[in-house]
């Protein structure tokens, strides 16, 4: 369910917020895509999904069921690499809302560098390559928990479509409710994830060993990005 809204923090100016959601929406579109492009290429390589655990829990029930070992073995594999790279979030964060704080540029480069091993892995052992493209996906997903009141979870869309229902709810029970900012960031989310997937299935048609690249070069970018603003900011840090 979504949070209550909450338009200004620690005396943040109205403009102040209309900059930070603007890059917010843009941050939110990167990560949703590259999650999807993720998981539809992985999806496309072992047949599972690495970024949304729901799927993945239902598949051990049936391998249970069937005593398919093998696959559930394999999705026990997934589960354990989604939990490790959330654990490893935490580890390094350790936050819900979101804080400036270096940290996260810190996280996108160990997600990075996690992707860079995956690609690497691809060419000799896929099946550790679908266990790091997981890892990368929980890491990504448990860096920030919250923004603004709003929850943010950008490697699954369960929770981004039921959010959007209720605001959809609260806008048709109350016509002259302004449509807020936290629902069109659900929009951008749902949107980049479906996109990001269509891209990531055409890239690993095209090179199916070199496709989680493009992820590892993005997080690179931002984490770069990130941690050159944070010590602008902070010189002396």
């Amino acid at each position: 369910m979504p949070y209550p809204i909450r338009e200004n923090l620690e005396g943040e100016s109205a403009e102040e917020l209309k900059f930070s959601v603007r890059k917010l929406m843009v941050i939110a579109m990167l990560m949703a895509g590259m999650a999807g492009y993720i998981n539809s290429a992985m999806l496309i390589e072992f047949g599972m999904p690495v970024s949304q655990m729901t799927g993945i829990t239902s598949r051990l029930s049936d391998a249970t069921v069937h005593s398919d070992w093998s696959e559930l073995l394999d999705a026990l594999m997934i589960l354990s690499g989604f939990l490790l790279g959330a654990f490893l979030s935490g580890m390094i964060i350790g936050k819900k809302q979101y804080y400036h704080t270096p940290d996260y540029g810190h996280a996108l480069l160990l997600n990075s560098t996690i992707l860079g091993v995956a690609t690497l892995f691809s060419f000799i052992q896929s099946e550790f390559s679908v266990f790091l493209s997981a890892v990368a996906c929980g890491l990504q997903n448990a860096l920030v928990s919250s923004y603004r009141g709003q929850q943010l979870r950008t490697t699954h869309m369960t929770g981004i479509v039921t959010d959007l229902g209720v605001y959809l709810a609260h806008k048709f029970k109350n016509r002259a409710a302004a449509w807020p900012w936290q629902a069109n960031l659900l929009v951008v989310l749902l949107i980049s994830f479906l996109i990001g997937g269509i891209i990531g299935i055409f890239a690993y048609r095209q090179f199916p060993n070199w496709s989680l690249i493009a992820p590892c070069l993005i997080n690179a970018v931002l984490a770069v990005l990130y941690l050159k603003n944070y010590h602008q900011r902070h010189p002396a840090t």
